[in-house]
């Protein structure tokens, strides 16, 4: 659960886009200390292009971000190092190094932010991996592993600096069912014991429902949030028709549900 009114990311009036093409359009949020929020909408709607912003890998067009109080737009330098030691990004393929061990994966951060020995780097690691339950395969390489446990990996190598906000592009894209809820189980863990923000990009229902604290829903047309909250009020209550079929699989196909 979140600290109530103590936010950890500060959005305002950002615009972002490719070029000449606005994808988003002067939109404003916070996120919470503590919390799961999740960022979703249909497709094309900039969840992608706004979580790329948020880890500082596009340069915004106007308005402002601010990582823990410090504008990821303008810090250079030691004060932008000290920006992404305090995040943890988890890409949608895992994006671990298929010729590395997944303790060696783990480790990279650890070898390029730290001045730790190496014994210091292989013990920390090695608690990561026991973090979301693999402990036994540090020495496996990804490709030994199911899709589920690289995506398990990707998260402990996320977590290597304690940071504060870990970053989630779509967590359960590939996964089954089961699989899926586990790694939200394994979520709601992590948030619960150690006090990390998450920033999950997601379109599962299931997963939203579960895990996240508060959503914003972006929309194409409009380019802006068109609705914020808990996923489970919106679904019921929500002013926008477009977000009540969106939470109830219902399509604009005379109400028939969405295959």
């Amino acid at each position: 659960m979140s600290c109530e009114n103590e936010s950890i990311i500060n959005v305002r009036d950002l615009t972002a886009g490719y070029g000449e093409v606005i994808i988003l359009d002067k939109i404003s949020f916070d996120v919470y200390k503590g919390e799961i929020f999740v960022i979703l909408g249909g497709s094309g709607c900039g969840k992608s292009t706004l979580l790329k912003h948020l880890i500082g890998l596009y340069k915004i067009q106007s308005g402002e971000i601010l990582i823990d109080g410090k504008n990821i737009a303008q810090a250079q330098g030691e004060e932008l190092t000290a920006i992404f030691n305090r995040i943890g990004v988890m890409y949608q393929s895992g994006a671990l190094f298929g010729s590395m061990t997944l303790l060696e994966n783990i480790m990279l951060p650890l070898e390029e932010f730290t001045q730790l020995p190496r014994e210091a780097r292989e013990m920390i690691a090695a608690m990561k991996l026991k973090l979301v339950n693999l402990q036994g395969f540090e020495h496996f390489m990804p490709s030994e592993i199911s899709g589920g446990m690289q995506k398990r990996a990707a998260i402990a190598r996320a977590m290597a600096l304690d940071p504060k906000i870990v970053f989630l592009d779509e967590p359960s894209a590939g996964l089954d069912p089961i699989t899926s809820a586990e790694l939200d189980q394994l979520i709601l863990h992590l948030a619960q014991n150690l006090g990390i923000t998450f920033v999950v990009v997601t379109h599962e229902l299931d997963s939203i429902f579960t895990i996240a604290d508060r959503v914003i829903f972006l929309d194409k047309k409009t380019k802006g949030i068109i609705a914020e909250g808990d996923p489970k009020e919106l679904k019921e209550k929500s002013k926008i028709e477009f977000v009540r079929e969106f939470f109830n699989r219902v399509g604009v196909n005379g109400g028939k549900p969405v295959q």
